[in-house]
């Protein structure tokens, strides 16, 4: 089935091979100058960049199609897992954008540069928690209490939307150079969403040897619970030095973590508290509804951590995680989010004024920065309130009334609510676009493509097939730069949609 709607697309499997590398010079969408690489993974290689305005550096991220494991495989089930690894790319940064505290990456931008997707985010210079604690273990107690917090603080902005982090470890933690710890790679990151799309293959096991929780082990949907337990193997591993289940090249590591208890962190670190030594017990619970939730596992430990005043711990360490506890003045404010937009109207007392076009206008440019950085601030959410109003007041041919809708309907979008957009993207499509020159046909393409997007969520694959071979006729017959904008949406759909006909495919065969 996936390859059949892969032929009817044109996908050419071996077209990967000549793809887009980035190099130090570049530069991104004419935003991101690349100056060093930072590493590679599997999936990802992350580079250090100057953003040419503000000048600011960052860190963007591309995802890899040139890594051992994709050129081990044949070229269909390369293309396969290329689509894959493009959706779960965009849900990353989908999730950056959503998540708003600072012991997460923030997410600066994303897109495509010639055809490899890319995630500009806050650039984190320090260390990984990994090379941490190979420099400094054992900590002091008050010191790894200290990083669990902040672990803690960021999981429970994750768990509310809710988001799963799924793979957290030693080297997906980070300590900044002011102490502050920081979650990194949320690239299998997963929303426990009912209408969340499944990008793990049947039979495959996302996360790291020694730091699984049982069900992920077993294949099992994971909840909120699972990082729990993650997040326990870690903590325990700040109290003492080594994991619960030391990993070598055991071929029980599974087994042990499947049906053997640990031990008690105090047995191999003096000073642990007894309510410590018990929570993380609790958080290696083999059953997940024994676990505590991570809004307990903070409560618990709030009170062994550093407090606003307290003499910095011995022996030091730089960097120093208890600093951002023990002088929370010193640390430099949180301002994710843009400031509000100008005032669309200038009503006198007692009166309703007519909107004013050029505040509407300028609320139309913020909504349209917020979403191009996978953002939904305060600007989208007000184009939604306006909408029927700029509607009412100036009709369906006045193209700013079509660049409100546009842009809350693309808000709604990045959202997850599909279905308020759906509306308004149809509602474009019925009355506000007009004429059949070259710009109207490519932006009926593009709202058809994000219509079509947002009903993926309900199952409707058919009528999305159909889209995007629409759509890829409609760019055959385009100009240029016009045929590029249609094409960059369409790609965007077009890997989603692969990966639902995966997922369906999969589920077929196996009867899930």
């Amino acid at each position: 089935m996936v390859q059949e709607a892969k032929e009817r697309r044109g996908v050419d499997a071996d077209s990967y091979a000549e793809m887009y590398r980035p190099g130090t010079g570049d530069l991104i969408d004419g935003r991101y100058e690349l100056t060093e690489s930072l590493g590679k993974g599997g999936m990802a290689h992350v580079w250090r960049a100057r953003e040419v305005s503000p000048g600011r550096e960052v860190a963007v991220k591309f995802l890899r199609h040139d890594s051992e494991a994709l050129y081990a495989l044949d070229p269909e089930e390369r293309a396969a897992e290329l689509t894959v690894r493009n959706a779960r790319f965009r849900r990353e940064a989908t999730l950056l954008g959503t998540l708003d505290h600072p012991g997460i990456t923030e997410l600066y931008g994303s897109g495509s540069h010639r055809g490899v997707p890319y995630i500009a985010m806050r650039l984190v210079t320090g260390v990984s928690l990994r090379t941490f604690l190979d420099e400094h273990t054992p900590l002091p107690p008050t010191t790894a209490i200290t990083v669990a917090v902040q672990v803690a603080g960021a999981l429970a902005c994750a768990h509310t939307l809710p988001v799963v982090h799924r793979d957290l470890k030693p080297p997906n933690i980070m300590i900044d150079d002011e102490g502050t710890v920081v979650l990194i790679d949320f690239g299998i990151a997963k929303p426990l969403r009912a209408d969340a799309t499944r990008y793990t293959a049947h039979g495959s096991t996302l996360g790291t040897r020694g730091y699984l929780a049982p069900e992920q082990l077993l294949e099992r949907e994971p909840t909120a619970r699972t990082d729990v337990y993650c997040f326990g193997c870690v903590f325990y591993e700040l109290l003492t030095g080594r994991p619960p289940f030391p990993l070598g090249a055991d071929a029980g590591l599974t087994e042990r973590h499947l049906y053997e208890e640990p031990l008690p962190p105090s047995v191999y670190a003096a000073g642990i508290p007894e309510a410590i030594d018990n929570l993380v017990i609790r958080m290696l619970a083999k059953q997940p509804g024994q676990r505590p939730p991570v809004d307990e596992v903070l409560e618990v430990l709030a009170p062994f951590g550093p407090q606003p005043g307290d003499p910095e711990p011995r022996p030091r360490t730089r960097p120093d995680p208890t600093a951002p506890l023990r002088r929370p003045a010193d640390r430099v404010p949180h301002t994710r989010r843009a400031p509000a937009a100008p005032p669309v109207t200038s009503p006198a007392a007692g009166e309703e004024e007519w909107l004013d076009t050029r505040a509407v206008e300028l609320l139309c440019t913020r909504a349209e920065s917020e979403i191009a950085a996978g953002e939904t601030g305060d600007a989208a959410g007000r184009l939604c309130e306006l909408a029927e109003r700029v509607r009412r007041e100036w009709g369906e041919r006045r193209p700013l009334v079509r660049r409100v809708w546009r842009g809350a309907a693309d808000g709604l979008r990045l959202a997850g609510d599909f279905g308020s957009a759906a509306r308004l993207y149809q509602g474009i499509d019925d009355a506000l676009l007009h004429g059949d020159g070259p710009a109207e046909r490519a932006e009926r393409a593009v709202i058809r493509l994000r219509l079509a997007e947002c009903r993926l969520a309900f199952g409707e694959l058919e009528a999305a097939v159909a889209t995007v071979d629409a759509a890829g006729r409609t760019a055959a017959g385009l100009p240029r730069e016009l045929a590029e904008q249609v094409e960059s949406v369409r790609h965007e759909v077009d890997a989603q949609l692969s990966a639902r006909l995966a997922d369906a495919d999969g589920q077929g065969r196996s009867g899930a």
